[in-house]
């Protein structure tokens, strides 16, 4: 099969300025770039007036932990955003390995008990899956706090000196196998508490098979700054290749936030750190992140029985009122009886319910057994750009696709969209950069090859914008998206480390 894109404005992916040409893709491959003759091709799309890049490249998204890659394998939302590519495996949870064949780690997020496990090792997850079929190419980090809870049975404690050589084993084989490295969930219940030392030695495997270690940070607010340095004292001693998770900038930290950002580039020249955020004012979280830190346990069955008791309920609905943002929005509950309140706001469901606003969020924590995903209007815009522009950034989701049946929050359906009309009006980032830290950077980083770049040589992960609107996606050659209507082909690949 051959296809010719016409007459587009092309950005290569690799921050040069746009030139226009054909681009003829043969199979899997782009064939030829330039100008080509209407005869070379079976199917011929005219982009004129369109913009053309390579696929996106999502590296921290999360249909895996809502178990969308099962139910939803096209992933609609993220074709219709231009993502060809995604990276899943991210804050310290992944689907595989499964040293205790357990998926309990996913239950934060999403419904695992509909899917018959059937796989321990990241080999025999990534077959499944391709015998399944994908929409998109996947990749995975192998998850630290599914392993160690495996490891531990659902304890936390620190691990004995041949929990961590069974560990450093587990995850060796794990990168062997095709993961891209590991990541860590540091500011959840389940891992805040790891100690430093352990970090650094699973850093140390990771850093000797060239993977990465991509990490949700201890703290994003008060303890920003030192979770930062901790970042970086671990990158130092270990030589690791540092990715941090969902860097979105708070109003209510912005010096911290300014200093992050500087701390950042600083080490850049001798370090390999780079940082994920997306162009909203808003920021996703668990639902228990909402909780002091001095409540928290390591079980949300624990956490979900204590805030029932009066005394404490007294003691929360205070910390709420200092620290709760004012907005919060029901983004996602993997509960099936409760999908009507996704996409209202927690203020609303008080007022429908008689209560206050802190006494909402308690009631949804129980009603949903600590188990959803909220939304709130807490990012810097101002700061937000800064961010965007940033040298060591890249552009991501931080979301998942989701059924047609389930509400949809901004950033799984408008990320790059979004990206590319701020480009076009920024005067802080010009729209070259702008893809080029959602394809070739992200690409280079994770060892991602021959894709990222439109080349001749390379997969054919392309995307015809119209608009700034995927018209045209091309996964691995094959039209999965054409004039705006999805074509359910599953031709994703599973994406291993160069």
């Amino acid at each position: 099969m051959t296809t010719l894109i016409k007459n587009g404005l092309v950005y290569d992916g690799t921050g040069t300025a746009p030139v226009k040409k054909d681009i003829l893709i043969r199979g899997e491959r782009i064939a030829k770039c330039g100008t080509i003759s209407r005869t070379h091709a079976e199917t011929v799309i005219d982009a004129t007036g369109a913009v053309i890049t390579p696929g996106f490249i999502d590296v921290n998204a999360h249909s895996d932990h809502y178990m969308s890659l099962f139910y939803e394998p096209h992933q609609e939302d993220l074709v219709r955003q231009g993502i060809t590519t995604i990276i899943g495996g991210n804050c310290g949870v992944s689907l595989a390995p499964l040293v205790d064949g357990s998926l309990r780690t996913i239950h934060e997020w999403g419904n695992e008990t509909h899917t018959n496990v059937n796989w321990t090792s990241v080999k025999q997850f990534y077959a499944m899956l391709k015998r399944r079929g994908l929409g998109i190419n996947f990749g995975m980090l192998a998850g630290h706090t599914t392993i160690r809870e495996a490891i531990t049975r659902g304890k936390f404690r620190d691990l004995t000196e041949s929990e961590i050589r069974l560990f450093k084993h587990v995850l060796a084989r794990a990168i062997k196998d095709g993961a891209l490295g590991l990541s860590t969930g540091l500011g959840h219940t389940h891992a805040e508490r790891t100690p430093h030392h352990e970090l650094v030695e699973l850093a140390k495997v990771v850093a000797a098979h060239k993977g990465i270690y991509a990490t949700h940070l201890r703290d994003v607010r008060d303890e920003l700054l030192a979770s930062i340095e901790e970042t970086i004292m671990l990158a130092s001693e270990t030589g690791a290749n540092v990715q941090i998770l969902h860097l979105q900038p708070l109003k209510s930290h912005r010096e911290q936030y300014t200093e992050a950002a500087r701390m950042i580039q600083k080490e850049s020249a001798r370090l390999h750190i780079n940082f994920d955020v997306n162009p909203f004012d808003t920021a996703t979280m668990l639902i228990y992140e909402l909780l002091p830190r001095w409540f928290r346990e390591e079980r949300l069955e624990t956490m979900h029985k204590n805030i029932k008791v009066p005394h404490a309920r007294e003691r929360l609905i205070a910390h709420f009122k200092a620290t709760a943002p004012r907005d919060c929005m029901l983004a996602h509950i993997p509960h099936p009886s409760l999908k009507f309140l996704e996409g209202r706001s927690i203020r609303e469901f008080g007022t429908r319910s008689g209560i206050s606003y802190e006494e909402a969020i308690l009631k949804i924590m129980d009603i949903t057994n600590l188990r959803a995903t909220v939304s709130a209007k807490i990012v810097d815009a101002e700061l937000r750009d800064a961010y965007i522009a940033h040298p060591n950034s890249f552009i991501a989701t931080n979301s998942a696709s989701f059924s047609k049946k389930e509400f949809k929050y901004i950033p799984s359906t408008d990320t790059y969209p979004a990206l590319l009309r701020m480009a076009a009006e920024s005067e802080t980032i010009r729209t070259e950069h702008a893809i080029e830290k959602s394809t070739s950077l992200p690409a280079k980083k994770y060892g991602i090859a021959k894709r990222g770049e439109i080349g001749e040589g390379n997969f054919a992960d392309i995307v015809v914008h119209e608009n700034f609107r995927p018209a045209h996606v091309f996964v691995n050659g094959t039209c999965v998206l054409d004039g705006g209507e999805l074509v359910k082909h599953l031709k994703g690949a599973i994406i291993k480390r160069a």
